[in-house]
């Protein structure tokens, strides 16, 4: 029985998220206390600081480094006809403003958008309130880049 290119993609997809969100779940990233204590850096001199997320992001760098050479030395992706590069390339205000909101979030409830998608299968009550916000700000930046794009000037 032959498998379509996109049901290989879609598989492929699939367990690659399953992994992430495993590792998600061993490393502790999905508990917002941990990201907290990382990011409480005035909790260095009393020994409270908790440098794992770091290692769990080093990890993650490393990997990608490593698949994104591999990847250079490609004609084309296993299970799609090309690969498919970023449209956007360069630091701009929307982007800078984007990255501080996300920051402000993070910090505030310790959980980003895969740990809390990786949440889910748990459900904790306050998750909700996070999800809400997330498609809401991705919802309004959206539109705020389709109203950026209409009225950007061509260079």
């Amino acid at each position: 029985m032959k498998v379509s290119l996109r049901t290989q993609y879609l598989l492929t997809a699939a367990l690659s998220g399953a992994l992430f969100g495993t590792g998600l779940y061993v490393s502790q990233m999905v508990d917002p206390l941990k990201v907290l204590r990382f990011l409480d850096f005035t909790a260095i001199p009393t020994g409270g600081w908790d440098p794992s997320l770091a290692l769990v992001m080093g990890g993650g760098l490393l990997v990608m480094f490593i698949a994104v050479q591999y990847g250079k030395r490609r004609n084309k992706p296993l299970f799609d006809s090309t690969f498919h590069q970023p449209e956007y390339n360069r630091i701009d205000a929307p982007l800078v403003g984007g990255a501080v909101l996300f920051g402000i979030g993070w910090g505030m409830s310790g959980i980003c958008p895969g740990p809390a998608i990786s949440l889910l299968a748990f459900l904790p009550s306050n998750l909700w309130v996070f999800l809400v916000a997330m498609f809401v700000g991705s919802y309004l930046g959206n539109m705020m880049m389709r109203r950026v794009r209409r009225t950007a000037v061509p260079a």
